[in-house]
């Protein structure tokens, strides 16, 4: 082996990432899963991505022909130009008939040597071998298929070539040699009661290099696998120097302060239909009217619903969209897994340098987790990502009001931001009104009192603070004041 510290790129986007790097040249790696998981999809773009360094690669093939490799390939817009695939499925030889089974383990000791011919005449330095499955009904001696993987191993050692070893899930380590190999990487599937599969992959083992645990989900795409590494591993940035940012409403602004401080989160909790989008569009203005590039994740609406609303609030974002300095992302909880959208957000801040976020709503993002009990985890990691890279967050979320009493959040994530603004209903001298205050801020001081807005065609405005009522956020507050009108 010439040099066994080096790394290597899989070719597959975001694994590397995982995998602390890549692959050290030279040694052995299963890749494992059930049919239709991704694995020779993999395998594939391990090869070309080789090839499009000028390496020598090599596919042997028990599985799949030649011909059914190409037509996969091409699924993807890929060709297999520069890389040699060795077909030993036996499905068909000598021009007969398709074999369908072996009566002697002879068959595996010629399957393996054909390889290793295969490997000696081309003497790659990269390989896959698709897959061990169809070696292993070949024997059922225990050790017997242990042996010639170890044959395997040391000549591809000898030549300094990296091997990925596709194949199913399976238990019995005789008949699986894990042990033999650097690192395992498991693809998995799983079908929920609504939408389609959703992918993720993990690694069980990974010698002589750090990489991210845990599970981390992926896309099968045209065009190949994508993995989306967790967001919990991405390394701390250095300290920014924190600025208190207007939300253009005067107001507001005392409220919370005098306004958002860069590198905290905010949300926006309220009943349907208290305003908390047009807050949002209202703190969207603001934020992007300093020149800062900006995304807004919608779950609940479209991104013509969101614009029109607030133009005919007085709040034209279109310009802005048209230049490229604020994004509306409409995201389908059912197609986008969570991964994928943190994934998404990490790529928007990282490379197009995005410098306030607004997620409208936070109950929409939550419909998108696979498994509640992990809702709270990933939510925290996207906070703590955003608040690292000094980015402005706002999340709304929808909040029981004071016609359904006695009902509670399905969720209540509200600690894990900096500072709340509660938006709230109350009934007086015989109408609706509208209420707003700062119940928390992490950062300073805030004003405590209660004012009362209203949306109009310029927006949000706020009036006086309420102190002519007592129980407001109870939605049927009483007078104690002297008579004089409202807003």
């Amino acid at each position: 082996m010439k040099d066994g510290m080096r790394l290597i790129s899989t070719g597959t986007p975001g694994l590397d990432e995982v995998l602390g790097g890549g692959l050290r040249r030279g040694f052995l790696y299963f890749v494992e899963g059930d049919s239709g998981t991704g694995k020779t999809t993999l395998g594939l773009q391990f090869l070309l991505e080789g090839a499009r360094r000028g390496e020598r690669t090599l596919m042997v093939s028990f599985s799949e022909t030649t011909g059914e490799l190409a037509t996969a390939a091409a699924s993807h817009g890929w060709t297999l130009d520069g890389v040699e695939v060795r077909d030993l499925t036996g499905k068909v030889e000598d021009g007969g008939a398709p074999v369908l089974f072996h009566l002697s383990e002879t068959a595996l000791d010629e399957r393996v040597d054909q390889l290793l011919e295969a490997v000696g005449e081309f003497r790659p330095e990269r390989m896959v071998v698709d897959t061990l499955s169809a070696l292993r009904i070949l024997s059922d001696r225990p050790g017997h298929l242990r042996r010639h993987m170890e044959r395997i191993q040391h000549r591809l050692h000898q030549l300094d070539c990296t091997l990925l070893m596709v194949d199913g899930v399976f238990g019995e380590e005789l008949l699986h040699p894990r042990s033999l190999a650097w690192g395992i990487v498991r693809l998995e599937q799983c079908v929920g009661d609504y939408g389609p599969q959703r992918r993720r992959l993990y690694v069980p083992k990974l010698r002589g290099q750090p990489y991210l645990g845990g599970y981390h989900d992926m896309r099968i795409r045209t065009g190949g696998v994508e993995v989306f590494p967790s967001l919990r591993a991405v390394p701390v940035q250095p300290a920014f120097e924190s600025r208190v940012v207007s939300t253009g409403v005067g107001p507001l602004d005392a409220l919370l302060g005098g306004g958002l401080l860069q590198g905290t989160s905010t949300a926006l909790l309220g009943p349907p239909g208290a305003g908390k989008s047009t807050l949002v569009s209202q703190l969207t203005v603001a934020l992007a009217g300093r020149g800062e590039a900006g995304a807004v994740f919608l779950f609940d609406e479209s991104a013509e619903t969101f614009l029109r609303r607030a133009k005919g609030q007085g709040m034209d974002l279109g310009p802005r969209v048209d230049s490229g300095a604020l994004r509306l992302i409409r995201v389908d909880p059912a197609e986008c897994s969570p991964g994928e959208f943190g994934h998404g957000l990490r790529r928007l801040v990282e490379e197009e340098e995005v410098r306030f976020v607004a997620i409208d709503s936070l109950n929409g993002y939550l419909h998108a987790m696979p498994d509640d009990q992990l809702m709270h985890l990933h939510v925290h990691d996207v906070m703590n990502y955003l608040a690292a890279r000094g980015v402005i967050t706002l999340v709304t979320m929808t909040q029981p009001g004071p016609l359904t009493t006695g009902e509670r959040l399905s969720v209540d994530l509200s600690y894990l931001a900096d500072t709340v603004i509660l938006q709230r209903y109350f009934e007086a001298h015989g109408a609706i009104h509208a209420a707003i205050s700062v119940m928390k801020k992490r950062y300073g001081d805030h004003e405590h009192t209660i004012r009362e807005y209203r949306i109009g065609p310029g927006g949000l405005v706020l009036g006086e603070p309420l102190t002519r009522f007592r129980g407001v956020l109870t939605g049927i507050p009483e007078y104690v004041g002297e008579q004089s009108p409202l807003m």
